[in-house]
C-alpha cells in the first residue's frame, strides 16, 4: 500500500537504515456470532454495528487457511518483516524444536508472491517494558515482541561487526541477507510462507561476520552493485563438501507503485536480480522459487 510505498522509498534513499516491521497478528483472531454488537475502526474512529456475516468481514483466515494475512505496511520490500514463534528454548539451551508455530503470527506471502515474513523470532510469552509508567514490565505475546527481540539482536551484531572492523557500517541490504542466511530453517524445508527464512540465530550471524574478518580471501561476505540492467558479478568460492552450499542475494529496490485492490499480483519488484550457482562442470543450480 501507499505506507509500503513510503518505506521502501525511504529506505532507497537511506540505504543505511533497516526497519523491523512486526508481520501482524491477524491469523487467527475469529468473527462474532450473528447479531452480536462488535466495534471496528475506520480512518481513525471507531464505530459499532450488530454483526451480520452476510455482509461484514469474515474470520482471518477465511480466505487461505491462515496465509495472506500479512498487516499491508508488512509487505514492504526493503525492510525486515518479523514473525512471532514460541521460544526455541529447552532447559536453558537452544532446541529448534520448541520453536514452534504460535497461534496469531500472520502468514504470507505478499499478493505479488514475494516470501513475508522474513525471518521469526520468540514472541511468546516475552517479559519487557510496558507503558504503564517508567518501572512498569509485564509479559506480552505478538508479533511486537518478537520485532523488539529481532531488531535489538540485530543491532548486538552490528555492535560485533564495529568491535572488529572500527567504524563499519554495513549497508541494509547486507544486514538484512546476513540475517536470513544465517537463520535456522523452520517449517518446510527451504524458505516458506509462514515462517520465512527462519527462525534469527545471532550466535551463525556473528560467526560468519568472524569468518569475514578472519579469512577474507574466503568470500563469506560481499558488497557490490551493478550499474546497469545488464550488467552481471562473478564470484568464485571453494567448497569442501562437508555440508550444504547457500548463498543469500539481497538488494535495495526502488519503491514499487502502490495498490489498493484485493490479490493484486503486479509484481512490486523495479529491480529483478537474479542468482546463479555453476559447478565445475558447468551445471547451474537455481535458487528456490515458492508457488504463492
Amino acid at each position: 500500500d501507499q505506507d509500503a510505498a513510503a518505506i521502501d522509498s525511504l529506505c532507497y534513499n537511506a540505504p543505511y537504515y533497516l526497519p523491523f516491521q512486526a508481520a501482524g497478528n491477524d491469523r487467527n483472531d475469529p468473527v462474532p456470532s450473528a447479531g452480536m454488537t462488535f466495534r471496528y475502526l475506520l480512518n481513525g474512529i471507531w464505530f459499532a454495528k450488530s454483526y451480520n456475516p452476510a455482509t461484514d468481514p469474515l474470520a482471518d483466515n477465511w480466505d487461505q487457511g491462515g496465509y495472506d494475512t500479512i498487516i499491508p505496511v508488512a509487505g514492504a520490500k526493503n525492510i525486515i518483516t518479523v514473525g512471532s514463534l514460541r521460544d526455541a528454548v529447552s532447559g536453558g539451551l537452544r532446541n529448534l524444536a520448541a520453536g514452534t508455530m504460535t497461534d496469531h503470527s500472520s502468514w504470507g506471502p505478499t499478493d505479488d508472491g514475494r516470501i513475508k515474513p522474513d525471518i521469526v523470532a520468540n514472541g511468546d510469552g516475552v517479559y519487557s517494558a510496558a507503558g504503564n509508567s517508567t518501572t512498569t514490565y509485564a509479559v506480552m505475546s505478538g508479533t511486537s515482541m518478537a520485532c523488539g527481540n529481532a531488531s535489538g539482536s540485530a543491532l548486538l551484531i552490528l555492535d560485533f561487526w564495529r568491535s572488529l572492523v572500527d567504524n563499519f557500517m554495513p549497508r541494509a541490504s547486507t544486514l538484512k541477507a546476513l540475517i536470513i542466511h544465517s537463520a535456522d530453517d523452520l517449517g518446510r524445508p527451504g524458505p516458506d510462507y509462514a515462517f520465512g527464512w527462519g527462525l534469527m540465530n545471532v550466535r551463525a550471524a556473528a560467526d560468519l561476520v568472524r569468518r569475514q574478518h578472519d579469512l577474507p580471501h574466503e568470500v563469506s561476505i560481499v558488497e557490490d552493485k551493478l550499474e546497469n540492467p545488464a550488467s552481471t558479478r562473478r564470484y568464485q568460492f571453494t567448497w569442501n563438501k562437508t555440508g550444504p552450499i547457500r548463498a543469500t542475494l539481497c538488494w535495495t529496490d526502488p519503491p514499487g507503485l502502490a495498490t489498493n485492490g484485493l490479490d493484486v499480483t503486479t509484481p512490486a519488484l523495479v529491480n529483478d536480480l537474479d542468482l546463479r550457482l555453476v559447478g565445475p562442470d558447468g551445471t547451474t543450480n537455481l535458487p528456490f522459487i515458492l508457488d504463492s
